[in-house]
């Protein structure tokens, strides 16, 4: 019956697009392939898989105040992970949002093609009121690698096919206040129907954009937040943090997640970047190796695989076709790092070419433990 629906309301958006007479509606996307290797020794089994990927948006305006969008990820995807991890197939269905949209179209021993419609919303604006209805993404963090204050849509750094990130099931109400301060109320429903409902109050001081949140995570716990954004001199500084407390009152014990993000550019193009966070959460990890970090499931708490975890990187423009990058993480628990690296070229205006490797390195308990992820990727957009 969704899938029915949501069929509907596609069908109804192009037949309405087709009839203007003036164009009120927009398509554009991406077509991807990206070929990855994964190995911990280099002179042991490596696992090479291949995803090629589409994406879709649309977004119709029907008048000055209502705006309907949807986005459709479409990825085929095959090789060694399909061997090597007989549930693969399955757990790229899966779905922790309250409307299954994503759907295995076919599924065999070495191969998938998967469908999911991540962005599904109506956005209604009415002088200094905005009300989003439907699946969307809430974005309330305000650093560049961990977002304590991002409890709708937590995200891994370490993703490279999905630059959009993922969505919410939610009601999004914003009411602007000023030209530099507003008020938001946002409810989400996961999978298990657990509503998630926070609100935030952003305003501008001493220069420094700063805001408020707070409310109640899964029926289960209750957080409050404080982000802020803005300068020391000309390097740009942000910070987060959240705390969770169990919402049964006589379990008084508490998780605080902090994180700090520091970013300058000289004058040649060179960027610099810094961060750090610490994450109390991370305590409770119980991993053996970095495959299974990794892997650890996206939450508002799970954003870093170690308490304490510091992050550096550089980018630098080297012509006008070609970017480079480098960036490290040190993770004392573990006495590990990671080293990662990514190169630009834009072959056209609309056609990008990049290169990304990740390597890890630490020690878990009284093993040594190394992995390595390799990237080629060839991008069209239109």
């Amino acid at each position: 019956m969704k899938q029915i629906l949501l069929s509907t309301l596609l069908f109804l958006f192009i037949l309405n697009a087709n009839s203007q007479n003036e164009k009120n509606w927009t398509l554009n996307g991406y077509i991807s392939n990206i070929q990855s290797v994964m190995f911990e020794s280099y002179d042991e089994d490596w696992v090479n898989d291949n995803v090629i990927h589409n994406r879709l948006n649309f977004k119709w305006y029907p008048n000055n105040s209502l705006k309907f969008a949807t986005s459709i990820r479409n990825r085929l995807l095959w090789g060694s992970s399909f061997q090597y991890f007989p549930e693969y197939a399955k757990s790229i269905e899966e779905s922790n949002s309250y409307f299954d949209l994503n759907r295995n179209i076919l599924s065999e021993e070495s191969f998938a093609l998967n469908s999911t419609i991540d962005r599904l919303y109506l956005d209604y604006t009415i002088k200094d009121l905005q009300i989003t209805l439907g699946r969307q993404r809430i974005n309330w963090g305000q650093n560049f690698i961990w977002n304590p204050n991002d409890i709708f849509n937590s995200y891994s750094f370490f993703e490279v096919d999905y630059t959009e990130r993922p969505g919410s099931d939610a009601i999004r109400i914003q009411y602007y206040t000023s030209y530099s301060s507003s008020a938001e109320f946002a409810m989400n429903c996961n999978s298990d129907k657990e509503i998630t409902l926070a609100g935030l109050y952003r305003f501008n001081k001493w220069n420094y954009d700063i805001q408020l949140l707070g409310g109640l995570i899964k029926e289960t716990e209750i957080f409050a937040g404080l982000g802020w954004s803005g300068d020391i001199k000309t390097a740009g500084f942000t910070g987060e943090l959240s705390y969770f407390v169990p919402k049964k009152m006589k379990d008084t014990s508490g998780v605080l997640l902090f994180a700090l993000s520091g970013n300058y550019t000289f004058s040649n193009s060179l960027m610099l970047q810094i961060d750090y966070i610490y994450n109390e959460y991370a305590k409770s990890y119980d991993i053996s190796q970095f495959g299974e970090m990794l892997n650890l499931p996206q939450s508002e708490k799970a954003i870093s695989f170690t308490e304490h975890t510091y992050f550096l990187s550089a980018g630098f423009p080297i012509n006008p076709l070609i970017n480079a990058s480098v960036s490290a993480m040190y993770f004392p628990k573990l006495d590990g790092i990671y080293i990662g690296g990514s190169l630009d070229y834009s072959l056209k205006d609309n056609l990008n070419v990049s290169f990304i490797s990740q390597f890890f390195d630490g020690q878990f308990g009284d093993e040594r433990s190394k992995f390595f992820m390799g990237f080629l990727k060839l991008q069209l957009s239109f």
